[in-house]
């Protein structure tokens, strides 16, 4: 990972939501996922259960279906360990993977909103 400067940050942040978030927002109807909260426990014990050939870690973006409970249609994330094949890092989503032993898919942040005081 690579440090970047906050004032950075910030412009690809505010552009995110003047950008893609209103045209979600709009398009769904929704107010849509700001950020994603992540225990900094869970998150250690993800990566530290990874198996010891596993390349890193892919964040998938992803949506809950307009049925659930606290976030209908809101996107969210979901990280999977990675694995090195055929030169490519692969996760256990990606097209073609066979499941791979102890590269789960994880989801277990709080969104904002609804949740944006964690």
């Amino acid at each position: 990972m690579k440090k970047i400067d906050l004032t950075a940050a910030k412009q690809m942040v505010d552009h995110y939501h003047h950008s893609r978030k209103k045209v979600i927002d709009k398009t769904h109807g929704i107010n849509d996922t700001q950020s994603v909260w992540f225990d900094i426990d869970a998150f250690k014990d993800f990566v530290n259960n990874l198996p010891a050939h596993a390349t890193g870690v892919r964040v998938h973006l992803a949506s809950y279906d307009e049925t659930h409970p606290t976030a209908p249609g809101q996107t969210t994330l979901v990280f999977a360990g990675t694995v090195n094949k055929d030169d490519a890092h692969i996760d256990t989503l990606s097209e073609g993977a066979a499941l791979t032993d102890g590269l789960d898919a994880v989801n277990s942040g709080k969104l904002c909103p609804p949740i944006c005081n964690v």
